[in-house]
């Protein structure tokens, strides 16, 4: 029996009415998602009460019209009389009458019928773009968290990769998308940065962007290559010119939202966090009668994370099928959540804890990264700071999304979600786009609770939607200790 005979006797009534209709026309006419009236069709179908066509999408109309193109009787054949010529005149005159009625309404219908198409036509490429419109979508949240390749992409859309390359090339012209010539990696345009740096380059020539001749960079670095750049300013892999090491140095417009980031890896002193060097200003050009008239940069010089990113790592797991197991897997957020203990500790918030903040050191620890958007949680005197709603989107608690004022586990809800992610493997950029709200709503996939059920206990309460229902960065982390010492041989043996 249908779940829902209600809104099945609602779709006969309207297929009664109007005719045959695609299910895009279904759903938007009800309400509907597409899952869900697709699920209602076939179960009328089930039911013989409706059918479907052989096109692409189908077109589904009543049963009970297919019964009546099949089984429509003949005219009745009448017996020809000749009782009088009178009679037979009449009968000459009804059958002329008869038929051009009949051609008619032949006419008609097929004008009817030929308007029904080109609606359904017309539906089916409404319906065509729609899905182009979502797969656009699904681009953007797959690079949300960092950077891919073409094969990478077209692999989590279940898509050719010449098909990839033609819709990445569209958004590229289009401006939502960008493309690094020098690793081919594809990212999301920083449209939404709203800091000084962002609002300055638009204006600003090419050469602006770039390493000056005379800038303090150059004198004391070769620069191997540019690891990043958006919002935020832009990353150089750079090697020292007397020591000989390698560094990753930051270039960022100095402003007050940089001094402070620097300010706050100064005073961070821990194996989880990225290490801080030092930093200095210095201007585009630096001729002492060009200083007054030169925008003036911050550069921050940190150690160099050869290990990639944790974007990488779960790339690799979800793209490549590389194994994980879950002793490997507890171990790095084991890490990462030492690193966020110690982070409050020191009376901040990091405010932007993704995948792609996450780093490696060439020893494979774990190191927090990107510290722009840190924010102490009090004032000196103790009185609650005034928040905004910056960070990334998918990984923002509810109250940093609505810009609410809020306190350090606003950190804690992110990392839930990037728990998450490194035990479940999620295959394709259309898979994560439906689980996502679910996820974040701590709803989570068919067997995850059952494969991890320990885990999903954890992760269900790091995303409380109250603040206050969420534990604290060191009760997970003495969490973690005691489910270790008790699973440690379980862990090691399982691989995801």
């Amino acid at each position: 029996m249908s779940a829902d005979p209600e809104m099945e006797r609602k779709i006969v009534d309207f297929l009664r009415q109007n005719g045959k209709s695609t299910v895009l026309i279904i759903f938007k006419k009800f309400g509907l998602n597409r899952s869900t009236a697709n699920r209602l069709l076939y179960s009328l179908e089930k039911s013989n009460q409706v059918f479907k066509s052989d096109e692409t999408p189908p077109v589904w109309d009543l049963m009970e019209k297919k019964t009546e193109i099949i089984h429509t009787p003949k005219p009745e054949q009448k017996s020809p009389t000749t009782r009088d010529s009178r009679n037979t005149r009449d009968s000459r005159n009804s059958r002329d009458t008869r038929v051009s009625r009949e051609t008619r309404d032949t006419r008609d219908s097929r004008e009817t019928r030929d308007s029904r198409d080109t609606r359904v036509s017309r539906e089916t490429r409404d319906s065509r773009d729609s899905c182009e419109e979502i797969q656009e979508e699904h681009v953007r949240d797959l690079l949300k968290s960092g950077g891919l390749k073409a094969h990478q992409i077209a692999k989590s859309l279940g898509q050719p990769t010449k098909n990839t390359k033609k819709q990445l090339y569209i958004m590229e012209k289009e401006g939502k998308l960008q493309k690094c010539s020098r690793t081919s990696f594809w990212t999301l345009n920083d449209e939404e940065s709203n800091d000084s740096y962002n609002q300055e380059s638009s204006s600003s020539s090419s050469s602006d962007h770039r390493l000056g001749s005379n800038s303090g960079l150059s004198q004391s670095f070769d620069v191997i290559t540019e690891l990043g750049k958006g919002g935020f300013g832009f990353v150089y892999k750079v090697k020292h010119k007397y020591d000989g090491k390698i560094y990753a140095v930051k270039k960022v417009v100095l402003t007050g939202k940089a001094d402070s980031e620097v300010k706050a890896l100064a005073r961070l002193d821990h194996p989880n966090i990225v290490r801080y060097i030092t930093c200095w200003s210095d201007s585009e050009n630096c001729t002492s009668n060009q200083v007054s008239n030169s925008k003036m940069y911050l550069f921050i010089q940190m150690e160099f994370c050869e290990g990639g990113t944790l974007t990488t790592w779960i790339n690799d797991r979800n793209f490549y099928e590389i194994k994980r197991t879950t002793m490997e897997i507890h171990k790095i957020f084991y890490e990462i959540i030492s690193g966020v203990e110690y982070i409050h500790s020191k009376n901040l918030i990091h405010r932007d804890l993704k995948p792609d903040n996450i780093l490696f050191g060439s020893d494979g620890k774990v190191k927090i990264g990107d510290f722009g958007l840190v924010v102490h949680q009090t004032t000196d005197s103790g009185d609650p700071i005034e928040r905004s709603n910056k960070g990334t989107p998918p990984y923002m608690s509810p109250e940093q999304k609505n810009g609410k004022n809020y306190g350090e586990k606003t950190d804690i809800f992110p990392l839930g979600l990037v728990w998450f992610e490194m035990l479940w493997k999620i295959s394709t950029g259309r898979e994560r786009v439906k689980l996502w709200p679910d996820l974040r709503n701590q709803m989570f996939p068919e067997g995850f609770c059952d494969s991890f059920p320990t885990e999903n206990k954890f992760i269900k309460e790091m995303l409380s939607f109250t603040p206050e229902d969420r534990p604290q960065a060191k009760h997970i982390k003495e969490k973690l200790e005691k489910f270790f010492s008790l699973d440690q041989n379980l862990l090691s043996q399982n691989t995801i």
